[in-house]
């Protein structure tokens, strides 16, 4: 079952897939989630983290990163520094996934190859009726 949002702060592309993957993970996967979206203000994000989402665990002695996402759009995914975020993103241990646009994976692979970065799976989105959907494919 997926979600149409209309939140407000949910405008671009970018933002609706954030938050519906958010929304899906927390619930499956039973944990804390935080996202950083376009919005200018966007009171969910710590202002250190830099991936656009985030899935985490409470522990007495400091909350637990258990995985994280970036999500690309056409447009982001041929940026020059888009390589360069998720180089930056990518935390040592900590399972890191990546949301494209179906039919971008052969490139989404070949810019992470290019700096020596693999991900944890690589899920690409489309749109039906306004609707998110979001498929995995074998990595």
């Amino acid at each position: 079952m997926s979600t149409i949002l209309r939140e407000k702060g949910i405008e671009t592309i970018h933002d609706q897939v954030v938050s519906e993957a958010a929304q899906r993970w927390a619930r499956a996967l039973r944990c804390k989630v935080t996202i950083k979206t376009e919005s200018v203000h966007n009171p969910w994000a710590d202002p250190g983290q830099q991936s656009d989402i985030a899935g985490w665990s409470f522990r007495p002695r400091g909350n637990h990163m258990q995985w994280m996402a970036e999500v690309e759009t056409e447009d982001t995914l041929e940026a020059p520094d888009t390589y360069r975020k998720w180089k930056r993103s990518a935390v040592a241990g900590v399972p890191m996934y990546l949301l494209i646009p179906r039919g971008n994976r052969a490139r989404a692979e070949k810019i992470a190859a290019s700096v020596d970065l693999r991900f944890s799976s690589i899920y690409e989105y489309g749109f039906v009726n306004g609707v998110v959907q979001i498929l995995q494919r074998g990595v």
